[in-house]
């Protein structure tokens, strides 16, 4: 009876328009789940435990890279690299009789990934690293979606706010809650809630007041409202790897005034 062994997964880096490579060193890392070695937009994951199944393996190597993704796209506000899998190395630990191959499967469906049109390019002489705290959770996916669809033109920037404030309030009860639960101070929660509520123009505004007036948002508050909610996206994915981060505080977000 065969006995499979994924040995390695292979992925294709991708990276933005936007974004160049001069030359970059290889960049290696080291889990307790697996060894990774990326050079010359290629990363490759050697396996340290036995996986029966290439989709067994990808479970975990998929959460890696995905967290990667989003910690670089946190970091400049915009999706920079995504991993694209390639093929696997798979090894029957049961082998056939001499002469014939170990090897059982080498292969894989990698499929292009579209960044969009380039505006200013950035110029990188090393691999960003990988997280070293931030790991992926069903609740970062859906901010980073919500957060991304408003980067992409998709989604108004105050409804989006709302919708990740009040994703973190019901998760933890309230929003005195939420202050607790993820370490985000209340005063940065109030504000965001704040500019949220009462703050937008006629296209933008989540609703209107009595004086059926309007403030649109400053340039400063947009700027805050985007720092902010990155802070915020990084923190859900921190909370649980990292529950004794310092408080995110004013002072952490660009001034106001």
């Amino acid at each position: 009876m065969r006995d499979p062994h994924v040995v390695s997964l292979r992925y294709r880096v991708e990276f933005a328009a936007t974004v160049t490579f001069n030359n970059p060193p290889a960049l290696e890392y080291e889990s307790d789940k697996f060894r990774m070695r990326l050079e010359n937009g290629t990363a490759v994951f050697e396996l340290k435990e036995h996986f029966p199944s290439v989709e067994v393996a990808r479970g975990i190597v998929d959460t890696f890279v995905r967290a990667w993704e989003l910690d670089v796209a946190l970091n400049s506000g915009r999706r920079e690299i995504t991993f694209v899998y390639e093929n696997a190395k798979v090894i029957d630990r049961n082998p056939p009789p001499p002469g014939k191959p170990r090897v059982i499967q080498l292969a894989g469906i990698a499929s292009a990934t579209s960044f969009g049109i380039a505006t200013v390019s950035v110029a990188r002489t090393e691999y960003p690293s990988p997280p070293r705290y931030f790991a992926l959770n069903p609740d970062v996916e859906t901010l980073w979606q919500r957060f991304e669809g408003y980067t992409q033109g998709r989604e108004p920037l105050l409804a989006m706010a709302y919708f990740c404030l009040t994703l973190l309030e019901a998760r933890a009860g309230s929003r005195k809650d939420a202050e607790n639960a993820y370490r985000i101070h209340y005063a940065v929660l109030s504000k965001l809630g704040e500019l949220t509520a009462n703050k937008g123009d006629k296209e933008s505004a989540r609703k209107t007041n009595d004086a059926k007036t309007f403030a649109p948002l400053t340039k400063i508050e947009i700027g805050w409202i985007e720092a902010a909610l990155k802070a915020i996206i990084r923190r859900v994915g921190e909370i649980d790897t990292t529950p004794s981060a310092s408080i995110i505080t004013m002072n952490d977000l660009p001034k106001l005034q």
